[in-house]
């Protein structure tokens, strides 16, 4: 309760291609359909200061960041191909 959220999600596929505002926007909508405030970013974590503006400048500060999420590949590191560990770690 009294939490303001902003939702980063690049809207790529499980295979992290492809891009769409469609999750994002709609998790902001259940989130202010409840009664929270919420506003949704589309920028990659390789631009964390752009997604941390944002709630800057809406909200004045931030008090606490959770990062939830991440690409999943299922291959051991040793296994693992130098264009999958790029979309990894982007």
């Amino acid at each position: 309760r009294g939490c303001k959220v902003v939702v980063n999600d690049l809207g790529g596929s499980t295979h992290g291609e492809g891009a769409s505002s469609k999750v994002a926007d709609l998790v902001v909508e259940e989130i202010v359909k409840a009664g929270g405030e919420a506003i949704a970013n589309y920028d990659s974590v390789e631009f964390g200061d752009k997604i941390v503006q944002q709630a800057v400048d809406k909200w004045g500060r931030i008090d606490i960041l959770i990062n939830n999420a991440g690409i999943l590949r299922d291959v051991g590191f040793h296994k693992m191909k130098d264009t999958d560990w790029d979309l990894i770690y982007k």
